[in-house]
């Protein structure tokens, strides 16, 4: 009975094991359970003396079968593909059999064990517990195996303890850091501070914007336009609802949007049929870095939208669109060549105004009528319909301008001393008091005096008056770009931009370094790199070399051709084997009838206790026994018939065999 080495059968319970539970997770039991019967038959089957040679040329042509197997794998159409995972995994696998098929003839363990441990990792992607418990399990055996020699059962489960409970204790201290580390106390605030952009949450509190401008982040790019013609402004939400110092998004949105086509692997989202007329728009890409609470940036005049990874958004009447829960790296929009052309509107789409860009606070009514009173908004009443939006808008950038000044912080307290404003007033009334402020205050009150005239308009935030330096190919968008501005409904039947915040609300007074503008450039460049590289035109072509290879590989004349090729590499292979293995019989039926009478010699000599020492010629071993004398008659015919056969087989070891 055979007797089997404790780091053999480990060794082989790992293949085994992670054999199985890759074919489970990939969905494909039976190749698992083919890869696993195959390792043990190996393990029983394991001759050393004919051991097949390990073929470099094997392996590389297995590569061949696992490309095509790549080409066929089915697509996934949100996140990573699984194959991309099992494919490779598969291929090791069968690697790690060569090796261990051919282990002392071109074999190494060390290879069979790199390639078995990185299969069994690879096989826990969407694996079942059981299977991840088992290559656990497995792997803590090899380490038991391959462990120092002669060392005691104690140290060895010692040793298998110890790792278990640092590998769980590293497993648990992780999963707290992801709890709870990142969410304490001063980290915690500057954690969301570095990765969140100000002002753009779904419910928005006058003052949310001044964080944005006085963090140490307030430097960092959120927007990367690559278009030589920067749009002023990039809307992202629009509000129509404040009450108590809070802007609320609409409660519904209005319907679902689907692409209308699609570019490369993004949907296209379309209010004006762009696809039809291939001139009227042309491709500008958007890079976002940070969390935008899932806001699609767009600049006015856009006529289509395009989101990565989505076969819908969610569509406002208010012209935003918003993507829930896929989180996004980048994306793209379609703008007209000629910024100033007419917009052409879809009717299912309609953006004209409704009651909800009329409402007033009705706690401000007497607080909007003293302010409107004094700009002098009461006396604009008697000009007619189409001319209030632009006489009305004048007039409040004119008194803002005149009276107020722009400040990153109010300080009510002083007001509140005097008397002139009560504790916990309305943040509007202390504005207002004070006579400073930043562009959330300007833009919030103007919105409520020209819905109090029975204009029509809305509080919008998004990035506005982009860095332009001549020569680059984009503009960029730092986060203290963020702001938030007017859209007033015109008689034009279209909303207009409104930005009644003085021009001296420019706080990028620092201007940046040359190393720093430097390094900005190559961070862009880089970012345009990758993103042409990842999703540019060349997938167009990768697509299509995809779909005709499928076509090929899926036709009746390429399954016969290769049948045909198979079949004749095939019989190829077994008649060169069957000639070499003939010629080998013939060659060596000699030889191999002296070498039977070697053994049947050696096999009487030891009856009368001589036997060849290791490394003793069969000369030499010869004359050794010609001076042993057998005490029986019979002893001595066996020593002389075994002396012939020596003298025989020295004699002719060194002629040429006959064919």
């Amino acid at each position: 009975m055979r007797k089997f080495s404790f780091r053999e059968i480990s060794k082989t319970l790992l293949l085994c094991a992670a054999s199985l539970n890759l074919g489970f997770s990939s969905d494909l039991p039976w190749l698992g359970f083919a890869f696993a019967v195959a390792f043990a038959v190996l393990l029983f089957r394991y001759d050393a003396s004919r051991v097949p040679v390990y073929r470099k040329s094997v392996a590389y042509g297995l590569i061949v079968p696992f490309a095509f197997w790549w080409v066929l794998s089915p697509e996934v159409e949100y996140g990573i593909s699984p194959w991309l995972v099992y494919i490779p995994a598969y291929y090791l696998l069968s690697l790690a059999y060569l090796q261990k098929r051919s282990l002392g003839n071109g074999g190494y363990d060390v290879f069979v064990l790199f390639n078995g441990v990185a299969v069994l990792l690879l096989s826990c992607y969407q694996a079942r517990t059981a299977g991840v418990v088992a290559n656990f399990v497995a792997l803590l055996l090899l380490v038991h195996a391959y462990g120092r020699p002669g060392g005691k059962l104690w140290k060895h489960a010692l040793f298998l303890l110890l790792f278990a409970g640092f590998t769980a204790i590293s497993f648990g201290g992780f999963k707290y850091w992801r709890s709870h580390g990142q969410y304490r106390g001063e980290k915690a605030a500057d954690y969301f501070a570095k990765r969140h952009l100000m002002g753009f949450d779904p419910v928005v509190k006058l003052g949310s914007f001044e964080s944005n401008y006085v963090n140490k982040y307030n430097r960092e790019v959120a927007l990367r336009v690559w278009d030589t013609l920067a749009p002023t402004y990039m809307r992202a939400a629009v509000y129509e609802k404040y009450a108590g110092g809070i802007w609320k998004l609409p409660a519904l949105s209005d319907s679902m949007l689907y692409p209308a086509r699609y570019k490369v692997d993004y949907a296209v989202f379309e209010t004006h049929d762009s696809a039809s007329s291939a001139d009227s728009s042309r491709p500008v890409w958007v890079q976002s870095t940070l969390d935008n609470f899932g806001f699609l940036f767009a600049p006015y005049g856009s006529v289509a939208i395009a989101a990565k990874n989505a076969d819908s958004v969610v569509y406002f009447k208010s012209k935003i669109f918003k993507q829930g829960e896929i989180r996004r790296g980048d994306w793209f929009y379609y703008v007209p060549k000629d910024s100033g052309a007419a917009r052409v509107e879809n009717a299912d789409y309609d953006d004209t105004p409704d009651s909800a860009y009329l409402q007033v606070f009705t706690p401000l009514a007497g607080f909007l009528d003293t302010v409107a009173t004094e700009m002098g908004l009461d006396t604009l009443v008697a000009y007619p319909d189409s001319l209030k939006p632009y006489v009305y808008s004048y007039a409040i950038a004119s008194y803002f301008l005149r009276n107020f000044a722009y400040a990153l912080h109010i300080d009510e307290s002083r007001a509140v001393a005097e008397g002139k404003l009560g504790p916990h007033s309305d943040p509007l009334r202390i504005f207002w008091v004070t006579r400073s402020g930043y562009c959330e205050y300007y833009a919030t009150l103007s919105v409520l005096l020209l819905r109090h005239a029975g204009i029509p308009a809305r509080y919008v935030t998004g990035f506005a008056h982009p860095e332009v330096m001549p020569g680059r190919p984009y503009a960029l968008f730092r986060r203290n770009s963020s702001h938030a501005w007017v859209e007033l409904y015109s008689i034009l039947g279209r909303w207009m931009p409104f930005d009644p915040t003085p021009p001296l609300f420019v706080v990028k007074t620092e201007s940046p370094s040359w190393m720093t503008m430097k390094l900005e450039a190559l961070r862009a460049r880089m970012a345009r790199m990758f993103h042409l590289l990842r999703d540019g035109e060349w997938r167009v072509a990768l697509s299509a070399w995809q779909d005709v290879t499928r076509n090929v590989l899926s036709s009746t004349l390429f399954n016969v051709i290769f049948a045909l090729v198979v079949v004749a590499l095939a019989s190829f292979l077994v008649w060169k084997r069957w000639r070499r293995r003939g010629r080998r019989f013939d060659y060596g039926a000699s030889v191999l009838q002296l070498v039977r009478k070697l053994d049947s010699a050696e096999k009487m000599l030891a009856s009368l206790g001589l036997r060849r020492i290791p490394g003793e010629t069969v000369a030499v071993f010869a004359d050794r026994c010609r001076t042993f004398v057998p005490a029986t008659k019979k002893g001595q015919m066996r020593l002389h018939r075994a002396l012939e056969i020596l003298d025989e087989y020295e004699d002719k070891r060194w002629k040429p065999a006959s064919r």
